[in-house]
């Protein structure tokens, strides 16, 4: 059996594409990147109406690339639409497909359909379908979640799919075992998660989502409450939460300042063009992302094997020389430019086959809806 090659697919759809891998055990063979016209999905009234449309594409695109789905060991999806769980390797029930269909995280996504897809191929071929660390991991430990509100929760949105996949890797790498080991784990690309994976759980977090972290190409990052809520009630944004969310996370940061978040191109600004303007906004971008880690370094009294940088930005020189020259001193640091996601839906489904990774049943319950037991007598 430790000789045998296991052939997987993983599935990962986003806002106009999806991507699909086929491996061997671990090996990537290929990732094709599919494309969905505008002129396509607009036929759609919601997302889960794409459905068949996007489960028929990746079928024939993988028949296109000659593999038989009948030599298929196990699917794997990009989980989307579930309650908060902890990370792992779930196996698809019926319980994950009605969160899925019913986006029970609150916001429909093209990654709600992954593992209805996968589903529906691995039961047609007769094998396992997995979901590996979904978007709604929380792993948080309880003194993480406390904010200066009562019953306002802070919540764990990071990029816990890359962030794993790049923690499995480094520990593979260096004779390290995941689950007995210290790490902070940083994505840096549109928007930004700082993580602070002990013993395999991913106990703090800085939020992708919201922005609860440094600036980045495209989120404004921390703000003063006072800046955020004056824009609130200004007439520019108080008949449109949409229009302010959109501005804080996807119309700010580096886009916001030089009118692009290129990292290629504002570098060659600052080493060509020697943009003064564009260095020192870069410059304070590396600074709090910089400051982040700092402030993630104290969960553990900054006692860390390593820490680890993952994510677009990380693919540019100038960001991460300047700031493994704040932070190296915490500990040592290790850069995997750009993301892993595909490898990492592969790499959970063989250790699943394997037998190396337990498969997790998923229940519909959150792991976390308040602080109502009565351990704190409320």
């Amino acid at each position: 059996m430790a000789d045998r090659i296991y052939n997987i697919i993983a599935v990962n759809p986003g806002s106009t594409s999806t991507k699909v891998g086929y491996y061997h055990n671990d090996e990537k063979v290929w990732i094709e990147n599919i494309h969905h016209p505008y002129t396509d999905l607009s036929k759609f009234s919601c997302i889960q109406d794409q459905l068949y449309y996007r489960a028929d594409v990746i079928e024939e695109m993988i028949k296109e690339h000659g593999v038989d789905l009948g030599t298929i060991d196990a699917f794997s999806a990009r989980g989307g639409g579930l309650v908060a769980c902890s990370g792992g390797v779930y196996a698809i029930n019926t319980t994950m497909l009605r969160d899925c269909i019913k986006a029970a995280a609150g916001v429909p996504h093209p990654a709600d359909l992954a593992p209805q897809i996968c589903k529906r191929l691995a039961d047609k071929y007769g094998v396992p379908s997995y979901v590996v660390n979904s978007p709604d991991t929380d792993e948080l430990q309880d003194v993480a979640r406390v904010s200066g509100m009562k019953g306002l929760y802070r919540q764990s949105h990071c990029h816990c799919l890359n962030q794993k996949e790049v923690a499995y890797r480094f520990c593979k790498e260096h004779g390290l075992k995941y689950k007995e080991t210290d790490l902070i784990v940083c994505h840096f690309g549109g928007g930004a998660s700082v993580t602070v994976h002990h013993n395999g759980r991913m106990i703090d977090t800085s939020d992708s989502l919201i922005g609860d972290g440094p600036m980045t190409p495209t989120r404004a990052g921390i703000l003063p409450n006072s800046v955020v809520y004056k824009m609130a009630y200004s007439d520019e944004y108080k008949d449109s939460m949409l229009r302010l969310e959109n501005k804080l996370i996807r119309e700010t940061g580096l886009i916001d300042h030089l009118g692009t978040q290129d990292m290629k191109e504002i570098e060659r600004r600052i080493q060509e063009e020697h943009d003064e303007y564009a260095k020192m906004i870069v410059d304070g971008m590396i600074y709090q992302f910089a400051k982040t880690i700092g402030m993630y370094s104290v969960v553990l009294h900054g006692k860390y094997e390593a820490i680890l940088l993952t994510g677009g930005v990380m693919k540019c020189d100038y960001v991460t020389s300047r700031l493994k020259e704040y932070v190296e001193w915490i500990a040592p640091v290790y850069v995997y430019p750009g993301e892993l996601e595909v490898a990492a839906l592969a790499g959970g489904a063989y250790r699943a086959l394997i037998g190396e990774e337990e498969v997790m049943e998923y229940t519909g319950v959150p792991v976390f809806d308040g602080f109502h037991s009565k351990r704190y007598g409320i």
